[in-house]
């Protein structure tokens, strides 16, 4: 710390460095922590979702790297997370990061190339991300990419061979997206976004990165699935990433909102037939859990393996489209486009969010939060 060795403690099962201050570190101070660590990458897709290894010819780095984590009115959020969630609630932070791979590989990250050199046979890439709430790396020598610009911003659509008509549509589609979640809710707050296939299995088809995404290679010959994957996780930008949320302990704030803006991009792109397929599979999933009216705003670890999904990806953006009908489509709108615009890096909660729309809707909101969110 500060160019000095101190003894650090584990804790937390094995998941948390405690590394202690030489003094309290007051506001606007700063103190700088090196840390050396090494990681070994897994090679077998035998019981992984795919995320982090070294798959097929594709690196995946998900979560590999120590982070601060976020401290708040509860304390610090720290411990492992349930399965069948996302595994990260982070402040949003910027980065720095400089990668060292063979010249062969294409590489594919959060933020953009800011330097790039070559030592024999490897290449130096530097990359700059921020403010973001997580950085993500993939690579591999079969990736190729097809590119397009939407506003101020390049989509790059990475793809494996005999993919490229996926790659096509998964790049249209993102173009699409961003045009109606710019006009839905602000600027897309970065010049670049990638899409990048990745070798997920395990019932995962898509994950959400800052200024990256990544989606199942197997659904790259699914035009609709892939079209609901590319949308879906392009909203994340919005609600994950520039709006942060627990996504452990309050998930139905970015996974329910992102499905609803789904459901919106196909009501711009297709007219109400998009919307009205969207409505029905909605339905279809929360039918999976019996259609119970079991609350949309638990956390991971309260529901089932089997419920989660069916309720918040299901139940979830159903809710908000009974809030559109409780307080009128235009209104939600209004409210949805300020809502990112004045919680943009920030971290809201269901509290938070509840008291945001009866602000903004002039309606007391009580009776169908507790209908639909909270038991």
């Amino acid at each position: 710390m500060d160019g000095r060795p101190v003894e650090a403690s584990i804790i937390s099962g094995g998941t948390t460095l405690r590394v202690p201050l030489a003094r309290p570190l007051q506001p606007g101070a700063a103190v700088t922590v090196q840390q050396d660590f090494s990681v070994a990458i897994p090679r077998s897709l035998a019981g992984s979702p795919g995320l982090f290894g070294y798959f097929n010819g594709i690196l995946t780095l998900d979560c590999f790297y120590p982070v601060i984590p976020v401290h708040d009115d509860s304390g610090w959020h720290i411990g492992p997370a349930p399965d069948g969630g996302d595994h990260t609630f982070l402040d949003t932070s910027f980065y720095l990061v400089r990668v060292k791979a063979p010249a062969s590989m294409t590489l594919a990250t959060s933020g953009v190339e800011t330097a790039r050199s070559v030592d024999g046979a490897d290449q130096v890439v530097t990359f700059a991300a921020g403010p973001a709430r997580d950085f993500f790396l993939a690579g591999s020598d079969k990736y190729a990419k097809m590119s397009a610009t939407s506003g101020e911003t390049t989509i790059n659509s990475y793809y494996l061979p005999g993919l490229e008509g996926g790659a096509d549509t998964a790049l249209k589609t993102a173009v699409e997206a961003l045009e109606t979640f710019n006009r839905r809710l602000g600027e897309y707050p970065y010049t670049e976004l990638d899409i990048v296939p990745l070798p997920l299995q395990g019932g995962g088809i898509g994950i959400e990165y800052p200024g990256i995404f990544g989606v199942a290679a197997s659904v790259y010959p699914l035009e609709l699935t892939l079209k609901t994957t590319v949308a879906h996780e392009a909203a994340h930008q919005w609600f994950y990433n520039a709006v942060g949320n627990d996504q452990i302990n309050q998930p139905w704030l970015d996974e329910a909102v992102s499905q609803y803006f789904t459901g919106l991009f196909f009501l711009d792109t297709e007219g109400p037939a998009g919307w009205n397929r969207s409505l029905t599979e909605w339905r279809n999933f929360w039918n999976r859990a019996g259609s119970a009216p079991i609350p949309i705003g638990l956390a991971v670890g309260d529901y089932t393996l089997n419920r989660y999904g069916p309720i918040v990806y299901g139940r979830g953006p159903l809710f908000l489209n009974a809030l559109a009908a409780e307080i009128g489509q235009a209104v939600l709108d209004e409210c949805f486009r300020g809502y990112y615009q004045a919680n943009i890096w920030g971290i809201t909660t269901t509290a938070s969010f509840q008291a945001w729309f009866e602000a903004c809707s002039g309606r007391d909101l009580d009776a169908i939060f507790s209908g639909w969110v909270m038991p």
